[in-house]
């Protein structure tokens, strides 16, 4: 019965990474891109924005313009940002998980964002060797911050979550 027991506590533990890991899998992914196709990923989204402004503000923003090319910068690095926000949003579990005690949320919010920085920087390490990219410390800073973001939306709905299960369990007393 207590192998069972081992088991299932193994597997609960494991299973609370998943998706983290598919998060840090997708980031490797979009690092592992060459540049042009890269820039290829990131086009379409920034054409969309470059649409939207025009309509808003009645005017037209030319392909190849110094305005075309800062929306394009900043849809990159928001990109960047949401990618460790979501991140920052999973590795919440799974150090809760691991701390108890007096200041758990301190050490899980501290543990998350410190695991989401180290990976931003092996991240920014790897693209190094991608051809036409490089790493860049100022991502690694937009990266921490989108982390930083996730990991205050997991708080609320980690906290959303304990409510709703709290309800849950009252009605069943």
């Amino acid at each position: 019965m207590t192998d069972i027991i081992n088991i299932r506590w193994i597997l609960r533990h494991i299973a609370i990474w998943v998706p983290a890991v598919c998060i840090m899998v997708i980031i490797f992914n979009f690092s592992s891109m060459v540049a042009d196709d890269s820039s290829n990923t990131s086009i379409p989204i920034a054409e969309v924005v470059i649409q939207k402004i025009e309509q808003t503000m009645d005017i037209s923003i030319d392909n190849g313009s110094e305005s075309y090319g800062l929306i394009h910068h900043l849809v990159r690095k928001a990109g960047h940002f949401l990618e460790y926000m979501a991140l920052g949003c999973t590795l919440v579990l799974p150090f809760a998980f691991i701390y108890t005690g007096n200041y758990y949320k301190i050490k899980v919010l501290l543990s998350s964002e410190l695991f989401a920085a180290f990976y931003a920087c092996t991240d920014e390490f790897h693209q190094t060797f991608v051809p036409g990219r490089d790493g860049n410390f100022t991502d690694v800073g937009i990266d921490s911050m989108g982390a930083l973001a996730g990991i205050c939306a997991g708080f609320i709905f980690w906290w959303i979550g304990k409510k709703v299960v709290e309800n849950i369990h009252k009605k069943l007393i």
